[in-house]
């Protein structure tokens, strides 16, 4: 697959991006660069689902990276050929990506793609792209507190092992998967501290910012993302300061892309609120687990990633829900913007029971339908908006309030 990829020059950085982390994005882009060129010879795969273990395809020593790129129209369009216009547009984007003519060069550059079965349109995309591209697919159980879901993700795990080994063409021992385990809790214990520090009344750190944190750990190699990433934690850290008032936001719902960052532009740098947490996979959610560095290791993984926060399509639902909850709370936000891919199978179809839980604790909430066509950014803009001055005139009752409790304890 690899013999199709053209040269593409990087992209230019986002002019929102913060000037601490051009050299991180530097780094992302010269990676992908290095995944299309193929020059070291080592195997290139490629896997969709933040429920995919990256321990084993980095303890086979392949290049390998997470393929979550919002595509562009035509992109998406190449894609709905082979499948209907009620999926959703980011599962047309996976196959439009691995078009021969028109695709994706980073895509077409991988050698195998490994996918879980998750969604339906996710499962059907992959169906598709096996002719495309060496396709393996393999089973995720949704009772993630059953044992025998369990014991059953552990073995599809060691075939996974398996799997990863042969495409190498060399052993996959399980202490060198132990020791890719530790390796990826210190990255993933690392962004969790970077958004720990969104916390703060005053965030050194934007959401925009936060998730080109996450995009680096879907692409750069653990070791290289940590000798990268401490040095600008522990300087972000050092940044102190009060309040600004802006409101504080959580996003939740579908996954973000790498590349579909518009909506998130919109919220800070026109209207000016800040995004403190997200609630999605390509956002803070994979992030709050580790996994058991000792005993058998792919039960481990099997542990670790049934227990890390759930998506919607696990069950109960009342798990994600209670997750959603906790993190909005967690984060002390004002409201949540809840965002959904149209005919998205998983988040379209809960999106009442996610609204409600939120009502029920009391935080708006702003419920938003969209795709990749960027026609709608108007309609957007409008929408959150009106949300914001809805928060800001709460805001402004609450201190009011608190100010007349202050002046009333004070008479007594």
């Amino acid at each position: 697959m690899a013999t199709h990829a053209a040269h593409h020059a990087p992209r230019k950085a986002p002019p929102s991006i913060s000037p601490d982390l051009m050299p991180i994005h530097a780094l992302i882009e010269a990676e992908q660069e290095a995944f299309i060129k193929e020059e070291d010879g080592l195997k290139r795969a490629g896997y969709f689902c933040s429920y995919t273990p990256p321990e084993l395809l980095n303890a086979a020593g392949l290049r390998h990276a997470r393929l979550f790129k919002a595509g562009t129209p035509a992109i998406v369009s190449n894609g709905e050929r082979y499948t209907q216009s009620v999926f959703c547009d980011f599962s047309k984007s996976c196959i439009g990506g691995f078009d021969k003519d028109a695709g994706d060069p980073f895509y077409l550059a991988v050698d195998k793609l490994y996918n879980f079965h998750t969604c339906a349109s996710m499962k059907r995309a992959t169906e598709v792209l096996d002719s495309m591209v060496p396709t393996t697919m393999l089973n995720l159980p949704r009772l993630r507190g059953e044992e025998s879901s369990r014991a059953f993700f552990r073995d599809e795990i060691a075939h996974f092992r398996d799997d990863v080994a042969d495409l190498a063409g060399r052993p996959v021992t399980e202490d060198d998967v132990r020791e890719q385990i530790v390796l990826f809790n210190k990255a993933r214990r690392l962004i969790r501290k970077f958004s720990d520090l969104r916390k703060r009344p005053k965030p050194p750190l934007s959401g925009r910012d936060f998730l080109e944190l996450v995009r680096g750990f879907y692409y750069l190699k653990p070791d290289a993302l940590l000798a990268a990433y401490e040095p600008l934690y522990r300087k972000l850290s050092r940044s102190r300061g009060k309040g600004d008032g802006r409101p504080r936001l959580m996003i939740s719902g579908s996954e973000m892309a790498d590349g579909d960052r518009r909506l998130v532009e919109l919220i800070e740098e026109d209207i000016g609120a800040h995004i403190v947490a997200e609630d999605h996979c390509t956002g803070l959610r994979p992030f709050t687990y580790t996994v058991c560095e000792t005993g058998d290791p792919f039960r481990a993984l099997a542990d670790g990633y049934l227990d890390q926060a759930p998506c919607a399509r696990m069950k109960p639902i009342e798990d994600p829900l209670d997750f959603s909850g906790q993190l909005a709370q967690e984060y002390a936000v004002d409201g949540v913007v809840y965002v959904y891919l149209k005919f998205c199978a998983c988040y379209g179809a809960t999106r009442s029971a996610f609204i409600g839980r939120f009502q029920e604790l009391g935080i708006p909430v702003l419920e938003i339908s969209s795709d990749y066509s960027h026609s709608d950014i108007g309609q957007l803009k409008t929408r959150v908006e009106a949300f914001i001055e809805v928060l800001n005139e709460k805001r402004f009752d609450r201190l009011l309030a608190a100010r007349a409790a202050e002046a009333e304890a004070a008479a007594d």
